[in-house]
Parts: structure tokens; sequence; C-alpha cells
């Protein structure tokens, strides 16, 4: 049965009364922004006096980002600031030996903690005025084509969004998209996340408007079939899809038509933001935008919840415990992932049924574990056999003449033994990856965690909670109290 349109009128009334109410707390005040655009002036000051008293030339200072856009929250205060050279006078090779260390003694001789970090290459993070200030060096290029590193291509970027989101409501349209995408955790194309960056997000936004419009439109895309144009380069969908064959979604960089700006996107992401976006048209609701924060859990908690998997499931869970000795979150996060795939195809390969594998790394980056669960741990497996009327039946008797129980044939003529399992879980696992050789995470211990004791980290809130949430897996608690509430 079709609405009538005063009930399609009061739905928009009420859809538009929650985003107008979200939009007011996401929303930095005009003098959060006033603030920030005085602390870039100031920050780019020292930064020039840092540079040419080391008789530095042909650099740009230039202020980037959500803040340059004009698209931030009110929890994202802080400042990208690009510092551009001419790549006719300084190289990449001198801005990863030389940048870092001229600005970061500079700073920290005016009495300004700073901390290096690591993306495309390495960059120096400052406070400021309580404000905190990414200084990222980059090569000042003409042709985004022909970017020697991804931060090279941001100034085009911020140049693009700022000639294209020049209003007010089009800026707040990016608030409301990127609040969504927050609060549940799709927020972010590093690896850890596999999420929407902050330029997609832009993009979306100017490619179909608004923030409703972007959750309608996303229900016709198609994993690997889609290819979202702004500037209609290639035209053609199927065209545009040749280029990007492996990408779940496809957003053209309009600046770099050989660039996917969603290529960073996972399928579990793009499933996960789908559905959420199918949800709120259905049942919009303000508690979408709505971050929801953990407490602690109590060791005695954990305790129970352990000795309650195993007693109800029969599994075990490993835990993979490292060291980390790279900087690099990227880094990190792509070896801990690839780690994943290795943990889970060899239990296959082993015959284990795996539940459920994922990582954590705590916020100094020191150290880091992967947790697996294992349905079936026993030293026994179930091995069937091919069917007895087989040339392969005798060679499968053979074998396991010696077995705990049988061989015996089963009712669909297959022969079945239970025979002692050759390698347990622990060791398969830690073989597996001492053959991989991560080179941004040590190893440290793999172990069964058979009780509390064995679980390393336990100080770490953090941690716990993840841990909590780990055997838990309740990740659509939020979605059902959303639902059941309105």
């Amino acid at each position: 049965m079709e609405k009538s349109m005063s009930e399609v009128s009061s739905e928009e009334s009420s859809i538009n009364r929650i985003l107008m109410e979200v939009l007011s707390k996401i929303k930095p005040a005009e003098i959060v922004r006033s603030r920030l655009i005085a602390t870039y002036e100031a920050i780019r000051g020292i930064v020039q006096r840092c540079l040419e008293a080391k008789s530095l030339m042909n650099f740009e200072i230039s202020l980037q980002g959500s803040t340059a856009k004009d698209t931030f929250l009110n929890d994202e205060v802080d400042l990208d600031v690009f510092v551009l050279f001419n790549p006719a006078n300084y190289g990449i090779e001198w801005i990863n030996r030389e940048f870092v260390g001229i600005i970061t003694k500079c700073l920290q001789d005016q009495g300004y903690s700073t901390i290096v970090k690591y993306a495309a290459h390495p960059y120096v993070t400052t406070y400021f005025n309580g404000v905190e200030v990414d200084i990222v060096p980059a090569l000042r290029i003409e042709n985004p084509k022909n970017t020697i590193s991804a931060v090279d291509r941001t100034p085009f970027h911020t140049h693009y969004v700022k000639s294209k989101l020049y209003e007010e409501k089009s800026k707040d349209e990016v608030r409301l998209l990127k609040a969504f995408l927050k609060a549940w955790n799709l927020y972010g194309a590093e690896i850890r996340v596999q999420g929407f960056s902050g330029y997609l997000v832009e993009l979306l936004i100017i490619k179909y408007k608004s923030f409703l419009n972007v959750l309608k439109a996303s229900q016709s895309w198609r994993a690997y079939k889609t290819c979202i144009e702004i500037e209609e380069y290639y035209g053609d969908e199927r065209a545009c899809r040749k280029n990007f064959k492996k990408d779940v979604l496809v957003v053209v960089d309009p600046v770099d038509p050989n660039r996917n700006v969603a290529a960073s996107l996972s399928l579990k992401s793009y499933a996960y933001f789908k559905m959420l976006a199918r949800l709120f048209l259905e049942k919009p609701a303000k508690e979408f935008f709505e971050v929801e924060h953990e407490t602690g859990v109590s060791i005695n908690e954990l305790v129970k919840l352990i000795e309650e998997r195993q007693r109800n499931l029969g599994s075990c869970i490993i835990a993979v415990y490292y060291t980390v000795t790279k900087n690099s979150p990227d880094v990190v996060w792509g070896q801990l992932k690839r780690i994943q795939r290795i943990i889970r195809n060899t239990l296959e390969k082993y015959g284990y049924k795996w539940v459920y594998v994922d990582s954590w790394v705590n916020d100094e980056m020191s150290k880091a574990l992967t947790v697996v669960e294992v349905i079936d741990c026993g030293n026994y497996e179930v091995h069937i056999g091919p069917p007895a009327y087989d040339a392969e039946a005798i060679n499968f008797l053979k074998k396991n003449f010696n077995a705990i129980i049988g061989p015996w044939i089963e009712e669909k003529g297959n022969i079945v033994c239970i025979r002692k399992r050759k390698y347990g879980p622990v060791e398969i696992i830690q073989k597996a990856i001492e053959a991989f050789t991560p080179t941004s995470v040590k190893v440290e211990e793999v172990k069964n965690i058979a009780s509390v004791n064995d679980v390393q980290l336990i100080s770490d809130s953090n941690f716990t909670i993840w841990f909590k949430n780990f055997l838990y897996r309740k990740h659509f608690n939020k979605i059902a109290k959303i639902v059941s509430k309105n």
C-alpha cells in the first residue's frame, strides 16, 4: 500500500528533525574554527622560521585536511600542516632523511613535545594551544598523476573539494555522513578499519548532494560491479570496472582517474554500511549517530566468560602475542591481517574449524596479539575416507588400521575412523607464522588460553574491553536496541 502525501511529508519532517539535532551536536562552533585558523597561522610561522634557519628555500606551507575544507567534526579538532618542497631541489630521500630531524629538534628547542609518526613517509606530530598538529612533508608537483608518495596528491584533493563544497549545507551533509560512519567504526581508510576515508565521504556528498541521498543510492550499489564517477572520465561502468577489477566499490578520483578512492574499503565494511543505510531509511533514529562507550571488564568476568565458552562450546581460544617492532600502524595492521589469513587457511588445511579471528594493538604501538577461536581442539579427529568401492579404499585402510576407533563403513559407503591428530592447533599456528617471518611484529608466544592466568595484557582496560567483545561478538546489539526502541 502506497503512503499518502501527508505520511511522506510527516516522515521527511521527522528525519529532518533528527538530522538537525545530530548536526547541532557534531558541528563545531565558528569560534572553534577561528581558533584553529589562528593556531595554524602561529604554527605556520614557527615551521617557516625553523626551515629558514637551516637556509632552506623553495617550500610552501599550507593547511590541508578537513579543517581546510571546513568539513571537520567537533571531535576532530586537529590540523594537517603540509610543507610542500620543490622536487627540483628536494627529493623523497631528503624528506625521509632530513626533514623530521630538522623540525623535531627545532620544535623541541622551543619547548614543544613531538612524536614521529609514519604513513607514506615520516611526519611530525606536536601540540600547540591544546591542538594536535601533524606537520607533513610532501613534494609540490604540477600533475596529480605524477605523485611520488600518496601525500603529494593531498593539495589537489583539498582544492577540488573546496571548489565543489562551498555551500554550508553541503559541508553539513559531509559531517552527517562522517558521524554516521564513525558511530559504527566504518570511518577511516587505514588497514585497521578498511572503511570510508574523509575524502571518500566528501566525494559521495559531491556526487549525491546529501547524506540521505547517499544512503538511498547505496542500496543500488553492487559489490565488485558498481563504479561511481563525478567527472565522467570513463563514461561507461564496464570500462571503469576493467581498470579496478579487484575492488569492492569504485569511486574514481576526480583529480587522478587511474585511482580508486574506495580501494581500501573491505567487503565486510561495504556490506555493513549498506545494511545500516537500509535500517536508517526504514527506522531513522538519532542513535545511529551515537558512539557507544564501553566500560572496563573485571578479571572475574573474564574468568567466567572463558570458562563458559569452554564448557558450552568445547572450543579453545588461542592467542599469539607480539612485540611491535615498527611504528607505522598501516604496516603493522597489514601484517596482522595477513597473519589472520594464514591462521585461517592453515587451520582449515589441517581439518580444524575456526570460528573467529581478530587482532588488537595497544595505544602505544608496543604490544599486539591475534586471537582465534577453534571448535573441537581435542587430540582426536573424525577422518572421513573414500567410498569403500573406490580403488583408494584399500590404501586408506592400510594407513588407518591402528586408528583409535575404526575404520568402519558409514551409511553412505565411506570408510571412517577416529584417529589421533598429528599436530595440535597451537603447534600448527606457531609453525605457520614462523614460516611467514613477519617484520613489523615479533612473535613472543603462542598459547592456548585455558584460564585468565594465560591472558597477558590483563591490566590494559582497552584490551579487556576488546577481549570481552571478541568472546561475545554481539555486533548487532546496538542495532537491536535502536530497532526495538523505534
